[in-house]
């Protein structure tokens, strides 16, 4: 396997650092922006605590005379916070892709410890796409069975409950003069549909993900096979796959011989051993080899 580096690991880190992680602080930010655009024009009740907002415009279909007329907003919370929440686990999943890839791209460690980290970017990047599907399917239920208002007579009625984004758009129809009103109810529908993209981005991920795992011997490895080394190419992957082929081992350099040696050699000639003369030591040598002796006079 070819280490990981350069312009391929800024490759690979693009999906979980620039597009998971840049789509969930978008979408973070444009719910509060819209959030912070319908509530500015709101006061809060010293009665109740209530959000009232002050419309003009007529009271009736068809009318066109203009009055004042108090509305309370009462908020369906549960798509806002299930937005809010889904940023917050894109948060998490993108920073798991991060330091996954970012360690999966060396060479060195255990396969267990590789495994663990493609295990988690996997499943929690899954995790992810189901998440942004699912959020993205609740909040369009819920602003698909919010009616809103269908005609003026229904503007000052009491205990009415929407989304921001439903509060923000009725009013836009019903009362053009509230420029606010066409900003706050584009930017919680463009909120919504991000999370599209924050699936797709979480897919990438996996994307990213599965060229190194795919290095390191597939989906094999990936549930505990013995995949390839991470120094060199497998063993098995030298040897031929065709059904009859035989291994050839590659050549190595062969430098050519010196000139001297590229004459024929010449045999070699084998003389018969000449007899050695053994001569008899002298008499002198010999005397001074043998061990003197102390002669003593021995008495009876």
């Amino acid at each position: 396997m070819r280490n990981s580096n350069g312009c391929r690991v800024v490759l690979l880190m693009i999906p979980p650092l620039c597009l998971l992680l840049p789509v969930a602080v978008l979408i973070f930010a444009l719910e509060r922006i819209s959030s912070a655009l319908l509530l500015a024009q709101t006061e809060r009740s010293w009665r109740n605590g209530n959000y009232e907002i002050t419309l003009s415009g007529p009271t009736t279909t068809g009318s066109t005379t203009f009055t004042n007329t108090d509305v309370t907003l009462r908020f369906n919370r549960g798509p806002s916070v299930a937005i809010l929440g889904i940023c917050i686990v894109a948060y998490i999943v993108s920073a798991i892709g991060i330091f996954g890839i970012w360690e999966l791209r060396r060479i060195e460690g255990t396969a267990k410890h590789q495994r663990w980290w493609s295990w988690s970017i996997i499943l929690s990047n899954l995790v992810m796409v189901g998440a942004s599907v699912g959020v993205l399917a609740y909040t369009s239920s819920v602003q698909s069975s919010e009616k809103g208002w269908q005609r003026y007579e229904d503007v000052g009625i009491d205990g009415q409950t929407f989304t921001r984004e439903t509060w923000a758009c009725q009013i836009d129809k019903f009362y053009p003069a509230q420029n606010w009103a066409s900003a706050a109810c584009g930017t919680a529908k463009a909120t919504r549909f991000l999370l599209i993209a924050m699936a797709v981005a979480s897919f990438l991920v996996i994307v990213s993900l599965w060229v190194l795992i795919r290095e390191r011997g597939g989906i094999k490895w990936l549930i505990g096979g013995k995949g390839r080394y991470g120094g060199f190419d497998n063993l098995y992957e030298l040897q031929p796959t065709d059904p009859g082929a035989t291994y050839v081992r590659p050549q190595g350099w062969h430098w050519p011989p010196p000139s001297a040696l590229q004459a024929p050699v010449q045999p070699i000639q084998y003389w018969p051993q000449q007899p050695v003369q053994q001569w008899a030591p002298h008499p002198a040598v010999l005397a001074q080899t043998v061990p003197k002796t102390e002669q003593r006079t021995v008495f009876q």
